[in-house]
């Protein structure tokens, strides 16, 4: 949809882009994380299928909204992946350790 909305739209002078969010840490992750049999280990597996080691931030998330709406003015049609790697390979990730 985002690209075919950038086709679409870039005749007006409007880019299209989106942001597709993996594991970030927020109020709603952690009150599902509490409703499990180990809250701990939920968590923890949250980390470990990001490559990165750890969850993203909602700040994190801005910086990447405020990065193609101000200086990303040649960007359209993509969808900015926000996942620490989860998506590069099946199965826990965090095992290569935070950089």
């Amino acid at each position: 949809m985002t690209k075919a909305m950038a086709v679409d739209e870039s005749r007006y002078g409007v880019r299209v882009n989106s942001i597709s969010p993996g594991n970030i840490w927020t109020p709603m992750w952690a009150e599902t994380a509490e409703r499990t049999a180990n809250p701990e280990a939920t968590i923890q597996a949250g980390k470990d299928a990001q490559l990165l080691g750890r969850m993203g931030t909602p700040e994190e998330c801005a910086l990447a909204v405020m990065y193609l709406a101000a200086e990303g003015t040649f960007c359209t049609g993509i969808d900015l992946l926000l996942s620490g790697g989860a998506e590069l390979a099946y199965g826990p990730k965090s095992w290569l350790g935070p950089s």
